[in-house]
């Protein structure tokens, strides 16, 4: 494996680097290490000494001042921005000069940036728009936002979102947006490199934390994420509480019995068994969270039962493993990838893999990566718009054709006829516009931005009882070292999460590594659902979003029946509509407006 100072080197100890906007110098790659400061700072200005100049940071930035002070006038000076945009953590930022305002949207979509056609901006949409945009809302309601027919939209009218890693110069009454850090696959970077910057990224994440914390607190379900921080925080605390859910109705045996045994072992574990009692299951309280409509809204109890008792105990940090599936795993559009690439020999083995874990046809899975490949995403996005229009459900859904797709296949017999024909235009209007990423790495990208709206639903829950909650996974450098590599070299059908088992070993126990299972919480979903059916029933008899003309709610009430006699139904879909129904009914002022 490369060394950490010959990667450092590769990366540069000086770098030639050219302004976004065309000035060019030459400045250290770096800031040298330096004492940590809480995080979550909204709104901290920022100003450049002998400098016009401001900065505001929004999120969570793990620098001092003075350092992000150098970096205004680093800014000022030559147009060189790395020194505020690379600091450990997930942040945006807007620096604010004579005449000139510049955005910095974070390349991971955690903490968004908006603004209108003014050049006014904000950390949420709701700020400057009025009216619903109804097409987007019909969009995440569909659960299609791995289609591209979002583009930067919000979800307000003449509301726009700065792109991941883009930054936006406001100056004389004109708006430029153009890319500064992007996240991009490097199809050259070996394994080992991502693992060594996984290593660097993700210890950093988590010691910025645990030194800035008054005190910190982890999760630790007995999953390989949760437990991974938890044992890395280990390095910087004395003693680490650690929570862990159970729910007697329907215990995750596997999660549970994993977290006792990891505890047993290691005495600076002080675990905290948190029961989930029938009242604080899922959708027992329908209630609007976040700027947007999010499922993490309806299923919140659990979380915030965590929550309740890390304040208890003092906590002011508080760490989860949100982001860890998305950014160390890999869509199944992975293998449409691997048959458009050419590159039959390792699709063939994947799909050989894969079958005899899900007792498929290998030759089954094969074919339908490659049908899907030959499709293009031109023709996949129009055969979407022909499936909307004619309203009538997918015949075929088999694992492999829900598995190998660019994106969820929408629940089209939900939709009224009007949200139908919306959706189909956009999708038609999506298919004329161009992309040059690959369909798996375009999914990461949409899920990285669903995490963003269920981590901020958390934090809300978090700041209500005064603990923040942090995602390390979803610090920048650390989503930039996992997705690096491509899609296809993250997964592997006998491992999982092979890359962070390769960054982790020798700092996690091999006992936590070598979990190969995830537990299943969907019996808890039935059991939340069934509780909460009348409730549930009362809510679409009298639906909000068939009132906006968004769903025909018979359907729906029938997935709620099916849900409640323990059938297969589509989780993702319908809690989606919940929560885009609790929302509605929450912003019925601003709905009724439009």
């Amino acid at each position: 494996m490369t060394t950490s100072t010959e990667l450092r080197r590769r990366r540069g100890t000086s770098r030639q680097s050219c302004s976004i906007w065309g000035r060019c110098s030459t400045s250290l790659s770096g800031v040298e290490a330096v004492p940590m400061i809480p995080s979550d700072r909204a709104t901290n200005r920022i100003s450049a000494t002998d400098s016009v100049g401001s900065l505001e940071i929004f999120g969570q930035c793990f620098a001092e001042d003075h350092a992000l002070a150098q970096g205004l006038v680093d800014y000022l000076g030559s147009g060189e921005h790395h020194r505020i945009t690379e600091q450990v953590g997930c942040y945006s930022a807007a620096l604010e000069q004579a005449g000139e305002i510049t955005l910095f949207a974070d390349p991971v979509g955690q903490f968004p940036l908006f603004y209108d056609r003014s050049g006014r901006y904000s950390t949420k949409a709701s700020d400057l728009g009025v009216d619903i945009d109804r097409g987007y809302l019909a969009t995440r309601l569909a659960c299609l936002d791995s289609t591209g027919m979002l583009e930067n939209r919000s979800l307000y009218q003449e509301v726009r979102r700065v792109r991941e890693g883009h930054a936006l110069r406001v100056k004389d009454g004109q708006l430029d947006e153009r890319p500064f850090a992007p996240l991009r696959v490097d199809p050259d970077l070996s394994a080992a490199d991502a693992a060594e910057m996984l290593q660097e990224s993700l210890t950093a994440a988590v010691r910025a934390r645990a030194l800035s914390a008054r005190r910190l607190v982890s999760d630790l379900s007995g999953g390989l994420d949760s437990t991974s921080l938890a044992y890395l925080a280990l390095d910087d605390v004395a003693e680490l509480p650690v929570f862990t859910h159970y729910n007697p109705e329907s215990p995750v045996l596997d999660d549970v019995e994993r977290a006792e045994r990891y505890v047993r072992s290691e005495p600076r574990f002080d675990q905290q068994v948190v029961k989930v009692s029938a009242e604080h299951l899922p959708y027992q309280e329908l209630v609007s969270m976040g700027d947007e409509p999010h499922p993490a809204s309806i299923a919140c109890g659990p979380a915030r039962l965590r929550l309740s008792a890390a304040a208890a105990l003092g906590a002011d940090v508080h760490l989860v493993g949100e982001g860890g599936d998305a950014v160390l795993w890999a869509p199944g559009a992975y293998f449409i990838d691997l048959a458009r690439r050419g590159d039959l020999a390792t699709l063939w083995r994947h799909c050989f893999a894969w079958a005899r874990l899900r007792n498929r046809s290998p030759l089954s899975v094969f074919r339908r990566a490659v049908v899907m490949a030959g499709l293009g995403r031109r023709r996949a996005l129009l055969r979407l718009a022909d499936t909307l229009e004619r309203g009538r459900l997918v015949d075929d859904m088999s694992w492999e054709v829900s598995v190998i797709a660019r994106w969820d296949l929408p629940q089209v017999h939900w939709f009224t006829r009007s949200t139908r024909h919306l959706l189909a235009a956009q999708a038609r209007f999506a298919a004329d516009q161009e992309s040059d990423v690959d369909s798996a790495e375009f999914a990461v990208l949409s899920q990285l931005r669903l995490h963003g709206f269920a981590q901020r639903v958390l934090r809300e829950a978090g700041d209500e009882v005064g603990v923040a909650v942090h995602a390390p996974f979803l610090d920048t450098a650390v989503v930039r070292a996992a997705t690096t590599i491509p899609a296809h070299r993250r997964a592997d059908p006998t491992v999982a999460k092979p890359l962070l088992k390769k960054a982790l070993a020798g700092l996690v126990p091999d006992r936590v590594l070598s979990r190969e299972t995830k537990g299943d919480y969907s019996r808890e979903a039935y059991q939340g659902l069934r509780r909460a059916a009348p409730c549930l029933r009362k809510l679409l008899a009298d639906s909000a979003a068939a009132d906006f003309g968004l769903i025909d709610p018979v359907p729906v009430l029938q997935t709620i029946e099916d849900a409640v006699n323990g059938l297969r139904v589509p989780w993702g879909a319908l809690n989606q509509v919940l929560a885009v129904e609790v929302w509605l009914r929450a912003n019925a002022g601003e709905v009724a407006s439009t």
